[in-house]
């Protein structure tokens, strides 16, 4: 079982070793289970944490290792044309061929500069309004119009970005670590893994990290999401759920070849055991169980950093048997209500007006005041912490170990890629990257809980 770095003041006979200014101790425990109070991050390890702009370190290692999600497929058309895509601080435009393969490439002409999303979409390429070039989805120059000697050489010596583009779980994902692509992980929502699926994506106004430590936080399902859980877990099919709502978690962590496993503990009336365990694929893709104990079932939650400030959130569920699409499902959003399908989330405010608030839903009962779908609760408390937030005034507590671990895990690949290595789900590894399947379920103690992984995990 491997060591795990926990940071905090520790349990007495625990051995301690001083660490960088700023961050106390750290004790090495088989898994992690407690966290205490205390400061957790310095200025410094929170800019390398967050960052990913030009050449950022975490901008570097992402690009470097792992395929970027980028947009829904169901987003790209060819009669819809080019798409704006906004990537690690930079633009680009992603567009879907007459024969039905996706580019993704630099979004100004490599001519002259002008936008390529007024191209038009011609066959297996588009061309550009100005002066006539066409890029092909393969990234290549097709036709330069205004060369007039030797025009297929001239347009065949042109170079500009383009990166190989991967579609899975109805995700369309691009390798731009240079190179031959890396071949893609196998994701339990993939189409080749399961049967029946949704997805949708949000526009959230923070930070890419801050999405990612969303996803892990089992705590706040119980809290932030009550009002719309227990309307989920009062149907037959999610009756689990309910169980997570009726105390905060104790946390198990691990870390795994490609990222984090983390199990949330909740002891239930008759003396067992609920478990949540979730699976994170480093750095971007996580997946949590719903209610139902059924091996091919889950939640995904896929972050995608926009730029330093801004971040997408695909999230979507999954499973063997048939499931109603997001809009008819009362615990995810409210009975009338059609979300944005470019925006999900949309949020209808800011701090001005607490991000669009309902304090008269919330006077009447609900616990949020975000009565429009599920996922506006996550995008409010988000942005409601600043476009990056400030994590050395932060003070974790035990339930907070899962975000704890994925902060180290961070820092640690990061630490590790100076030297050449390559971090956890690195796309690069020898090996094939597999992201098991989130598993839930009872047991009779919290030891136990690795062998309910084994016995369900898809």
């Amino acid at each position: 079982m491997p060591l795990i770095r926990v940071y905090g003041a520790g349990p007495p006979g625990a051995a301690f070793d001083s660490i960088a200014p700023g961050v106390r101790f750290f004790a090495m425990v088989r898994r992690a289970r407690w966290c205490f109070p205390g400061p957790m991050v310095t200025q410094l390890e929170n800019d390398r944490l967050t960052l990913v702009e030009g050449e950022a370190p975490m901008g570097r290692l992402m690009r470097e290792n792992y395929w970027v999600p980028f947009a829904l497929t169901a987003h790209l058309t060819y009669e819809q044309g080019p798409a704006p895509i906004r990537l690690f601080g930079q633009n680009y435009v992603a567009f879907r061929s007459e024969d039905g393969r996706v580019a993704l490439m630099d979004e100004l002409c490599p001519h002259r500069r002008a936008s390529l999303l007024l191209a038009r979409s011609e066959g297996n390429g588009i061309r550009c309004i100005y002066h006539g070039w066409k890029m092909d989805v393969s990234g290549c120059v097709a036709e330069a119009p205004t060369q007039v000697v030797r025009p297929e050489r001239f347009a065949s010596g042109i170079r500009f970005a383009h990166f190989p583009v991967h579609e899975s779980g109805g995700i369309a994902w691009a390798w731009m670590g240079g190179g031959k692509a890396a071949p893609f992980p196998d994701l339990p929502f993939a189409a080749s893994n399961t049967t029946h699926s949704w997805i949708t994506v949000s526009r959230m106004g923070c930070n890419w990290l801050q999405g990612l430590e969303g996803s892990i936080d089992s705590a706040h399902v119980g809290l932030l999401h009550q009002t719309w859980h227990r309307v989920t877990a009062d149907m037959p099919d999610h009756a689990h759920l309910g169980l997570a709502l009726d105390a905060p978690p104790r946390y198990q962590t691990d870390t795994t070849p490609y990222g984090l496993r983390a199990a949330a503990l909740r002891p239930t009336t008759d003396g067992k055991i609920y478990v949540r365990v979730t699976e994170h694929l480093m750095p971007f893709v996580t997946v949590v169980t719903v209610g139902r104990s059924k091996p091919r079932d889950g939640a995904v939650f896929v972050v995608s950093p926009v730029d330093d400030t801004h971040h997408l959130l695909f999230f979507g569920a999954y499973g063997d048997t048939p499931m109603p699409p997001p809009e008819e499902q009362p615990g995810f959003v409210a009975p009338g209500e059609i979300p944005d399908t470019y925006n999900y989330a949309g949020l209808r405010g800011d701090r001005t007006n607490r991000w669009g608030q309902d304090r008269r839903l919330l006077a009447s009962g609900h616990f949020t005041g975000f009565g429009r779908n599920l996922l506006e609760e996550d995008a409010a408390v988000q942005a409601s912490m600043g476009p990056i937030v400030d994590r050395t005034k932060e003070n974790l507590s035990s339930s907070d170990a899962a975000v704890a671990h994925v902060r180290r895990m961070l820092l640690e690949s990061l630490d590790g890629a100076e030297g050449g290595k390559l971090p956890p789900g690195s796309a690069r590894t020898d090996a094939p990257i597999r992201l098991p399947n989130a598993v839930e379920g009872l047991v009779e103690d919290e030891e136990h809980w690795p062998a309910l992984v084994g016995s369900l995990a898809g």
